[in-house]
């Protein structure tokens, strides 16, 4: 294992396992889940509990195996953020404000900022599989605990993405886009 794998998989782990969390954490976060799925354009009978159930599972499941140091981990991370950003990128090109729901609770609606944020998350996920299948040997602990803290601080740092992005553009919830619209 070496440092940048190590940081990269705790990045990808504490991401994955927040935004299972807050979609999991109760009855109407799930159902905003599902809602959301159903804005961005799926099909009534495909965006339903299983396929967000299966969602949430998959999500899960990527931290779980990244947490334990298995590759199949970043497979399964680069699927859903591969879906996840094609997702983004038909409700972006369909001019459709939908709330993003990524970690949960988020009003945000979907923007290009989703679409950098995921494109950082595709660009780690692909450095921590190559650095995953070329690592080998030892890493001193004083590294490990850098790399890890570094990995899991910007791991936090993601899942508040869209309070940053609040901070350099302001409130843009989807309600005060629906009265910008009426008026």
């Amino acid at each position: 294992m070496n440092a940048v794998n190590l940081g990269c998989r705790l990045m990808l782990a504490i991401v994955f396992a927040l935004a299972a969390l807050g979609k999991a954490r109760g009855h109407k976060p799930f159902e905003e889940f599902i809602q959301t799925l159903e804005n961005f354009g799926l099909p009534r009978f495909l965006a339903g509990a299983p396929l967000a159930a299966t969602l949430i599972l998959a999500e899960a499941t990527s931290a779980l195996l990244l947490l334990v140091g298995m590759g199949a981990g970043y497979v399964l991370a680069l699927l859903l953020l591969a879906g996840f950003t094609l997702g983004l990128a038909w409700v972006i090109h369909r001019e459709k404000k939908v709330a993003c729901r990524c970690f949960g609770a988020s009003n945000a609606p979907v923007s290009a900022a989703h679409l950098v944020r995921n494109g950082l998350l595709l660009a780690i996920t692909v450095i921590g599989a190559v650095t995953h299948a070329a690592g080998s040997g030892g890493l001193a602990v004083g590294m490990g605990v850098i790399a890890g803290t570094v990995g899991a601080l910007a791991g936090l740092f993601v899942t508040r993405w869209d309070d940053l992005v609040f901070l350099f553009q302001g409130p843009q919830s989807l309600a005060a886009l629906s009265r910008t619209r009426r008026d």
